[in-house]
This record gives C-alpha cells, sequence and structure tokens, in this order.
C-alpha cells in the first residue's frame, strides 16, 4: 500500500505541475488568439464545432483505453487486437463525419462549422499513434514521463493555434492547433513508451474489452455531450455573436477548470482500479482526491470571479471586441465560476465508479445529467433569453448540474458505503480556505473602488491569493516543501 501511496503522490504531483504550465499556456495562447485575431462572430463559428471535439474522441477510442488499464489479462496480440479494432472504428468516425459534418453545418445555416467537424475527424485517426503505449503507461501509473509528454504537445498547440490565427486561419486555428497537438504528442509518447502493433486481429479477443469499454466510453461520451449543448442552444436562440462572447468566458473558466481537474482524474481511474474490492481505501482515497481537486479548482475560480473585468480590460489589445462583449463575457465567467465547485466535487466520481468495476452505474449518472443539463439550457434560454440573453444559459447551468451531480452522490455512496460526515471532514477545509480568500479579496475591491485596472487586478487577486496559500499551509499544512517532496 505504501507504494502506491507514493507512486500516487507523485503522480497527482507531476499531473500538477504539468496541468499547471497547460493551462497557462492555454489561457495566454486563447487570450492572444481573440485579443488580436478573432472577431465574436468567427469565434461563435469556431465555438460551434469545438465544444463537441472531445466526445468525438471518446467514440473513436471507444472506451479500449479503460478497458486496457483496468484489466489484467493482457498478450501481446490481444492488445495488438485493440490497436486494430480502434484504427478502423476511428477511421469509420472520419468517413460517417464527412456526412454528418456537412448535415450540421447546413442545419444551423453555416457551412464551415461542419468542415470543422470533418476535419477534426482527421485527428480521431491520428491519434492512433498514441492512444494504446498512453493507456499502458497510465495503467503502469507512468506519470511524470505523460506529465512531460503532454507539456510538449499542449505548448505546441499553443503555438500553433496562435500562429495559424496570425496567418489568417482564425475560424480554423483551434482545429489546425489540435491536429498538431496529436502530432506531437503521438512522437512523444512513442519516445517514452515505443509500440509496434503485431499484424494480428482476433475478433473474439475484442469482445470483453468492448464489454467493459463501450459502457465506460458511453458515459464518457454522453458527459462530452451534454456538457457541449450549452453551444449550440445558444448559437439557435442568440446566434453567432452571443456564442463568440460566451465561448470566450467558457475557455476562460469551464476549459481551463477541466484541464486543472484532470490533475486528479487521470490518476484516479488507475488508482481506485488498483484498489478496486477494498471499499475502506476506496472511501480514503476519494476524500484525498476530492481534497486534491479541490485545491486545484476553487483558487483558480476565486481569482477569475474577482479580477476578470480588469483582466479583458487591461489585455484586450484589438479592435475586435467592444467593452460591451468584454462586459458580457465577464458575467458569464463569473456566473460560469459558480460551476467549479460542482465540478471539483463531481469529476472524482465517474473514475471512480470506473475503476471498481461499475461502468453502469457511472453509464447512469450520465444519462440522468445528460437529460437534465441540456433541458436546463433549452428553458433557461426560452424563459430567460429576453431578460439576460445568452447569460440565461450560463444561469441554467447552476440549476442542472445539480441535479446531476446529486445523482452521481448517490450512485458513489450507495457502491462504496461512505461515510459522508468523513468525507466532509475531509474536505470542508478547502473550501473555507477559499471562501475567505474571496471574501477577502472583495473587501480589498471596495476599498479600491476608483483605482486603475492594474492596481485593482494586483490588489485583488494578489490579497486573496496570498490568504489562500497562507491558510493552505498553516491550516490545511500544504506547503512548497510537501509538494517538492511528492515530486521527488
Amino acid at each position: 500500500m505504501a507504494s502506491l501511496d507514493t507512486k500516487v503522490a507523485r503522480g497527482v504531483a507531476w499531473a500538477a505541475g504539468a496541468q499547471a504550465v497547460i493551462a497557462v499556456a492555454d489561457m495566454v495562447s486563447q487570450l492572444l488568439v481573440v485579443a488580436l485575431f478573432v472577431a465574436p462572430k468567427d469565434l461563435g463559428l469556431a465555438f460551434a464545432a469545438i465544444p463537441f471535439y472531445t466526445a468525438l474522441d471518446y467514440i473513436a477510442d471507444a472506451g479500449i483505453g479503460s478497458a486496457l488499464i483496468q484489466r489484467d489479462d493482457h498478450t501481446p496480440e490481444r492488445v495488438s487486437t485493440m490497436f486494430w479494432f480502434n484504427l478502423l472504428i476511428s477511421t469509420a468516425m472520419l468517413v460517417a463525419l464527412c456526412g454528418i459534418g456537412p448535415l450540421y453545418g447546413w442545419i444551423l445555416d453555416a457551412p464551415v462549422v461542419g468542415w470543422l467537424l470533418v476535419a477534426y475527424g482527421g485527428k480521431l485517426v491520428l491519434q492512433n499513434i498514441y492512444a494504446i503505449p498512453f493507456a499502458l503507461m497510465r495503467k503502469e501509473l507512468r506519470f511524470s514521463a505523460i506529465a512531460k509528454a503532454r507539456v510538449v504537445a499542449h505548448l505546441s498547440e499553443s503555438v500553433a493555434r496562435v500562429a495559424f490565427a496570425a496567418a489568417g486561419a482564425t475560424v480554423w486555428c483551434w482545429t489546425f492547433a489540435a491536429l498538431t497537438r496529436a502530432i506531437v504528442f503521438g512522437v512523444a509518447i512513442q519516445l517514452c513508451h515505443p509500440y509496434l502493433p503485431k499484424l494480428v486481429f482476433r475478433p473474439r479477443e475484442v469482445i470483453p474489452f468492448v464489454r467493459f469499454g463501450l459502457r465506460s466510453a458511453a458515459s464518457n461520451v454522453l458527459y462530452q455531450i451534454y456538457t457541449s449543448m450549452d453551444a449550440p442552444i445558444i448559437f439557435h436562440f442568440f446566434g453567432k455573436q452571443a456564442l463568440g462572447i460566451y465561448g470566450l468566458a467558457d475557455s476562460i473558466v469551464l476549459e481551463p477548470i477541466k484541464t486543472i481537474a484532470n490533475v486528479v482524474t487521470d490518476v484516479a481511474f488507475p488508482t481506485f482500479a488498483k484498489l478496486r474490492g477494498e471499499a475502506s481505501a476506496v472511501g480514503a482515497q476519494l476524500v484525498k482526491f476530492t481534497r486534491l481537486n479541490l485545491l486545484a479548482v476553487l483558487p483558480y475560480a476565486v481569482i477569475v470571479v474577482l479580477v476578470i473585468p480588469e483582466i479583458l480590460r487591461i489585455f484586450w489589445l484589438g479592435d475586435h471586441w467592444n467593452a460591451t462583449d468584454l462586459a458580457w463575457c465577464a458575467d458569464a465567467a463569473r456566473i460560469l465560476c459558480v460551476m467549479a465547485l460542482f465540478r471539483a466535487l463531481g469529476l472524482v466520481g465517474p473514475p471512480l465508479l470506473d475503476g471498481v468495476g461499475k461502468p453502469e452505474y457511472t453509464l447512469r449518472y450520465m444519462i440522468v445529467a445528460t437529460i437534465a443539463v441540456p433541458l436546463s439550457f433549452w428553458v433557461g434560454a426560452a424563459l430567460l433569453g429576453d431578460q439576460l440573453w445568452f447569460l440565461s444559459v450560463a444561469v441554467a447551468w447552476a440549476v442542472g448540474y445539480p441535479l446531476a451531480f446529486a445523482a452521481l452522490a448517490y450512485l458513489v455512496t450507495h457502491t462504496i458505503g461512505l461515510d459522508v460526515r468523513a468525507y466532509l471532514r475531509g474536505t470542508w477545509g478547502v473550501i473555507a480556505c477559499c471562501a475567505i480568500g474571496t471574501a477577502v479579496g472583495f473587501v480589498v475591491g471596495a476599498v479600491l473602488r476608483d483605482a486603475s485596472d492594474p492596481v485593482r487586478l494586483v490588489a485583488m487577486g494578489g490579497s486573496a491569493l496570498v490568504v489562500m496559500l497562507v491558510l493552505f499551509a498553516t491550516w490545511q499544512k500544504i506547503t512548497p516543501r510537501s509538494i517538492a517532496a511528492a515530486l521527488a
């Protein structure tokens, strides 16, 4: 158990370092691209397709990666069969997108959106370069090597995004950058874990992997779909200008939070798979992972809530966006930050259920969420759109997602017999630290009401951050030394 604890601690620490670099690079490149090169309407067109990219990744994977991690009965022939099966699925996806993409673009009366999906189909085929060795490395808990490969790949994506936008590929720069990331990550993973499949395909070997993998993949696909349905609903009700402004807020809040939360979720599934059958150990590890997720996500959300208007006004250097657009974006970002707490708590649940061999429970939760969350988007837009414009959909997040989270909490508690009081004792302190930091930031902002944006940015964000770090160190015992020890 001590050896596993050490691997988990190192895995989280390496993943945290990598995701911090990735989040900063992604944020900087996103802001540069949108501030200098992309108008709201162009961003709206791109964002009509981008939210569905991750769902396509999961469909192409068919859950084979999760099955490879969860199962222990591997042979070279069996793993090679999984590779060829994935290649067949991803190629079929590319062919299907050649029809589905243009149809989607026709429905939206925006043909370029459909062709973005077709282009991303090429990325689905490219990801076979790394899919199998990446899964094997995760099973082996080789998170330091994975972290390094991810940093290189995502930095390449960030640079490529800016370069393509500067070259005039404004709507396309995100898709071209994703293709760049796939190629670089594939090369990096192959260098870390060289893999060449055997020329063998045994259909019967696929069945047990697909039986587990499809349930896991279906859950991931449903998650990506229901969290992406805000984009087409906003496009339908309010148009591409509104979606562009909302898309910027989403890229500032929800996408970075998802990236930051991957610090824990990437480590969680293989760890819970190792612990399956030990309910008490799974429960204790859930508390640790939730605590870490809160530490990673909430401080970022606090800073966004406090100073996002100042950030947008200071760093907007181009002439594509006006002050009204930025004000709407800031409001949307602040509303979406409400979801940070639920995301930090909820993203650990599905890897736990999958890891202990209950992917059908994850699927039940995802079905509930896929109904509740998009329905709340539609109802919010229809009932509140005249008063709140596209903010009605952001507000709807705060209604639909807690309903889905309640279903997930019940399933997790029921599955492992979780001691809810112990869980709350282990996690509430982190939330309290962030709440205190937020209050301090708002007090400083009220005192400096008439100060310049740079002064308010530094004073509000800095004071909140200092307070949170001090409380983390003195109350929660999270210090630079403890982090360095985990990296060692």
